[in-house]
């Protein structure tokens, strides 16, 4: 008797407002579908950060084993082994040479040699042509220098900037690389330090003179006197080198500016001055030879 009359099946439920079940549905409908969008929102951010990474990656990995073959077939070249190919390097240099059967004979470390003379005027090689071996020793800097400075080149190796001199030749031998790559160390370059060149003919050292920094557009710094930053530097006797990279190192997109460092080939070092001489004797044999000319060819 006391206990409350049971529901009546079908009774209407009475909803305060914006709580109707139709309400409700709509509420959950366009909550659905938001958590779905952010969903796929999520995954393509996803998607896009692995791509992002994986092409990091990748170019990392392209430039390190670039460099890694590069080197080794340079010891080769100059060790007088001849002609060697990327099958040889993994054959000597990874397991996949015990896997392919390969015997491997002991090769002699490089050691450097006096600068042999050029038989003929400089003759610009032709792009992507190896031309040695940069290194400086305290920052722990190596790496391959080729001709050209497209794109492409600069995304593996340390270019030359084709119109300046060749190195063991009068002028300015000019050479560029990134700034968060191979030539990243160059941050922490101070003049006196020793930068070496080695090429076939012989290795060159350069002793850091200057630093400057200068607009994209100033374009002396290529000159055959280096734009004039070391005193006294005479274009047609004396012999530079001059590394560019883009500057500031720590700047996020195209940097504004490009960071110089000018450097001169050490007097009385035996294969750099040898290397030196012998380059500007058969220079002045070309230009005799052609002294009725009025053009002379680039040293």
């Amino acid at each position: 008797m006391g206990d409350s009359a049971p529901a009546i099946e079908g009774s209407t439920r009475h909803y305060r407002p914006g709580e109707h079940s139709h309400n409700r549905k709509r509420r959950c409908d366009s909550a659905a579908t938001q958590r779905s969008g952010l969903r796929r929102i999520q995954t393509f951010l996803l998607i896009l950060g692995l791509f992002g990474v994986g092409y990091y990656g990748y170019t990392l990995c392209d430039r390190y084993v670039y460099q890694a073959y590069e080197n080794w077939a340079f010891n080769e070249q100059i060790a007088g082994h001849g002609s060697v190919g990327f099958r040889d390097y993994l054959r000597a240099q990874t397991p996949l040479g015990a896997i392919m059967a390969a015997r491997v004979t002991a090769r002699p470390k490089p050691v450097s040699k006096p600068a042999a003379p050029p038989t003929t005027a400089a003759i610009p090689p032709p792009e992507g042509a190896l031309l040695g071996r940069l290194g400086i020793e305290r920052l722990h800097v190596s790496a391959i220098v080729r001709q050209g400075v497209d794109t492409k080149m600069l995304a593996v190796a340390v270019g030359h900037v084709p119109s300046t001199a060749l190195p063991g030749h009068p002028g300015n031998f000019a050479i560029a690389a990134h700034r968060d790559t191979l030539f990243r160390a160059l941050k922490d370059i101070k003049k006196g330090d020793l930068v070496t060149f080695q090429s076939t003919n012989g290795t060159y050292t350069y002793q850091v003179l200057t630093t400057k920094i200068v607009k994209p557009t100033d374009v002396s710094v290529l000159s055959s006197n280096g734009g004039g930053l070391i005193p006294g530097i005479n274009g047609a006797r004396d012999n530079l080198l001059t590394m560019i990279t883009c500057y500031p190192f720590n700047y996020v997109g195209s940097a504004p500016k490009r960071f110089i460092v000018e450097a001169k080939l050490v007097p009385g070092d035996a294969n750099s001055k040898a290397a030196m001489d012998e380059a500007t004797h058969t220079s002045s044999q070309a230009n005799s030879a052609t002294s009725g000319s009025s053009t002379v060819g680039q040293p």
